[in-house]
């Protein structure tokens, strides 16, 4: 009877574990088919971090104090080592900023580079299409990172620029 319930506890929380992270690397973590990239940090002072969130150009749009948690940014430059041709080009993101409690969430999600969009057109009608999205090179059919040395050199310079940015705004992160 153990063994049954404990089948069951544990097929039940992979297929929850499914429909949320499937998968990670670092601080970039897949949620339902999406790549974002996550960290936690401690929460000092509210208003020096709404400050130092204004004082910086990839975050001066967020209005933290006044609710403004979501905020779209504008084009900017992935500067690394061997990077592919798409990764070369600006890029624009999604950040997202939740308080809870004593500490506070960053997310950059929707990270899209506007020079690889192709607008698609079926009898007249734009299709969606993935290309141009950071998830289409990145990710699997199944939702899962591919893994590879290019693809890792990616994610490995939009880790190293996004903490560059976050780390010093809090001082120190959890994990």
């Amino acid at each position: 009877m153990k063994k049954i319930l404990f089948l069951l506890l544990f097929l039940s929380f992979q297929g929850f574990s499914q429909f949320h992270k499937m998968d990670s690397l670092g601080n970039f973590y897949v949620i339902e088919y999406k790549l974002v990239w996550q960290k936690w940090y401690g929460l000092q002072d509210k208003a020096e971090l709404s400050r130092m969130l204004k004082a910086n150009d990839f975050t001066s749009d967020l209005d933290i104090l006044k609710f403004g948690t979501s905020a779209k940014t504008s084009k900017y430059r992935l500067y690394a080592d061997n990077l592919p041709e798409y990764a070369r080009h600006d890029y624009e993101a999604f950040v997202v900023v939740d308080f809870i409690g004593s500490r506070f969430r960053v997310s950059v999600k929707q990270i899209v580079f506007p020079d690889f969009i192709e607008k698609v057109y079926y009898n007249g009608i734009r299709q969606s299409n993935p290309r141009g999205t950071l998830e289409q090179y990145i990710l699997r059919k199944d939702g899962l990172i591919k893994r590879n040395n290019t693809n890792l050199n990616v994610l490995n310079s939009f880790d190293a620029v996004f903490s560059g940015i976050f780390d010093p705004m809090a001082g120190k992160s959890f994990e």
